[in-house]
């Protein structure tokens, strides 16, 4: 392989934290630590931010109590969601560096622990 070649990577799909769309579904995927959002999920979130703008709000909105039994069960099972998306995409940073021969004590290093247990989170 020449110098000006770079080795053929596997495909890497992501998906929206929002609506789980795939990059190859909307056109725009920007993402952020442990978090991704679609340019559908922005359009959305700007319309409801629009729509909201000017309205008297309660602080207490902002806590989850004032939600019903439902709306929390709801919520729950999305940020269980979220939480499984965190995983896969640190599980795929740690794959790429791997793939550049860092070290498994670099690795730990920059999350804080130990080579083996690094190693053995994401081996």
């Amino acid at each position: 392989m020449s110098e000006s070649e770079t080795p053929e990577r596997a495909h890497r799909e992501i998906h929206c934290s929002f609506c789980g769309k795939s990059q190859v579904d909307v056109d725009m995927i920007v993402a952020g630590p442990g978090v991704k959002i679609c340019n559908e999920c922005v359009e959305l979130a700007a319309n409801v931010i629009a729509e909201t703008q000017g309205k008297p709000r309660s602080p207490q909105t902002m806590f989850q109590d004032h939600r019903s039994t439902d709306q929390l069960l709801h919520s729950l099972k999305l940020h269980d969601g979220a939480f499984e998306s965190v995983g896969k995409a640190m599980q795929d940073i740690v794959d790429i560096l791997r793939e550049r021969e860092v070290s498994w004590s670099q690795i730990g290093e920059a999350l804080g622990v130990t080579r083996q247990a690094a190693w053995k989170r994401f081996a």
